[in-house]
C-alpha cells in the first residue's frame, strides 16, 4: 500500500488488524523520509519536537498550510506543516459526523485570541462550510449572537477559558437542543479549574443541563480529534489510537484506571509523524480516555537529548 492510497483509506479503518497494517506502513514511510524521526529511535516522538524542528516527510515549501500552536509569553510555538489540507478535512469531517451527524447546524465559534494560523480556526471554517447554516459565524465579544433567530440546532464551540468568561457575562438561556463544545484550555488568568467544575459552571451560565456540555480533544500537532459526549471520557475515531504509558518508560502501557502520559497514534498525520507522546496526563476508560491535566513540568525524561541535538 502506498502513502497516496492511505490518503483515501485511513478514515475507513474498521478493525485492529487494518489499523496495525496502516500504522506500520506509515511508520516505515516516516522513518525513511523524516530525518528527526529516523534519528529518534523510540516509537513516540515527544510533542515538544514540533517546537524545535521541522517535522515533515516532505520539503516545507510544499505545505498547503502551516498550523501554529497558541503561545504564552516567550514560549516557542509548535509548527505543523500540512501537506494536504484535504487530509485534515477528511479527518475533521469523519470525526464530526460520527458524533453529531451531518447537519445542518447553527455553528458558533467563540475564539478570541486565536490567530488564523490556528488548527482550531481551520477546523471551525471547515465545519461551518460543510455543516453550518447561514447563521453560523465566528464571534469575539462576550455577547452571544441573536438567539431568537436560530433555525437549526445550535453548536457553540469555544476554548474553556473563553466560554467561562462568556457564560459569566450572562446569564444566558440557550435552546434545549443546544450543545456547548469546549475545546480545552483549562487554565484561566484567575486560576485552574477542573473539567467537571467547568462543565457545571458552563451549564448554569448558559441555562442548559450538564449533559449538553461536550468536549473536543485536539492539538496543533495532530490532525484528528476525539470527542466527549457529555461527561469526562473522550472517544477517539477509528483511525486514532490513544494509549496511556509510563512517563519514565513510554514503552510500558499502563493498565485501565492507572494514570500515565497519553501516547497517540494518528493515521491522519501521515506526512509528519503519526505517533506522538503528549504532555497530557490521563487514564484509559474502556474504549476512551480521560484527561487529568498537564504532566508536571511538561519536561519528559529521555527527550532532552533529542531537543539538544536538534
Amino acid at each position: 500500500m502506498t502513502i497516496e492510497e492511505i490518503e483515501t483509506l485511513f478514515t475507513r479503518v474498521e478493525s485492529a488488524e487494518e489499523f496495525a497494517f496502516i500504522e506500520q506502513t506509515i511508520e516505515s514511510y516516516q522513518r525513511s523520509y523524516c530525518e528527526v524521526y529516523r534519528r529518534f529511535r523510540q516509537k513516540y516522538l515527544p510533542v515538544s519536537a514540533f517546537k524545535h524542528a521541522e517535522i515533515t516527510t516532505f520539503p516545507v515549501s510544499e505545505a498547503e498550510r502551516i498550523f501554529l500552536s497558541s503561545s504564552t509569553g516567550s514560549d516557542l510555538q509548535s509548527r505543523h506543516f500540512v501537506r494536504q489540507v484535504s487530509v485534515y478535512e477528511a479527518s475533521v469531517c469523519g470525526a464530526f459526523e460520527a458524533v453529531f451527524g451531518n447537519g445542518s447546524f447553527t455553528i458558533w465559534a467563540h475564539l478570541p485570541g486565536y490567530a488564523s494560523e490556528s488548527s482550531l480556526v481551520c477546523m471551525m471554517e471547515i465545519l461551518m462550510r460543510k455543516y453550518g447554516d447561514e447563521g453560523s459565524r465566528f464571534f469575539l465579544k462576550n455577547e452571544l449572537p441573536e438567539i431568537s433567530r436560530l433555525s437549526s440546532p445550535l453548536l457553540l464551540f469555544g476554548a474553556a477559558f473563553g466560554l467561562l468568561n462568556l457564560s459569566e457575562a450572562g446569564p444566558w438561556k440557550l435552546p434545549e437542543r443546544a450543545r456547548i463544545v469546549e475545546t480545552g484550555g483549562m487554565k484561566t488568568y484567575r486560576r485552574e479549574v477542573t473539567r467537571s467544575e467547568l462543565h457545571t459552571r458552563l451549564a448554569k451560565g448558559f441555562g442548559i443541563t450538564n449533559d449538553r456540555v461536550w468536549s473536543e480533544y485536539g492539538m496543533c500537532e495532530l490532525l484528528s480529534q476525539a470527542y466527549a459526549q457529555g461527561g469526562m471520557v473522550y472517544v477517539p475515531p477509528p483511525w486514532m489510537r490513544v494509549r496511556v504509558v509510563n512517563p519514565n518508560d513510554p514503552g510500558q502501557i499502563m493498565q485501565e484506571g492507572e494514570p500515565g502520559l497519553l501516547a497517540i497514534t494518528d493515521l491522519a498525520n501521515m506526512y509528519t509523524v503519526s505517533s506522538i507522546l503528549t504532555e497530557d496526563l490521563g487514564v484509559r476508560r474502556g474504549k476512551g480516555f480521560e484527561v487529568l491535566g498537564r504532566f508536571p513540568g511538561s519536561a519528559l525524561r529521555g527527550c532532552n537529548f533529542l531537543i539538544e541535538d536538534l
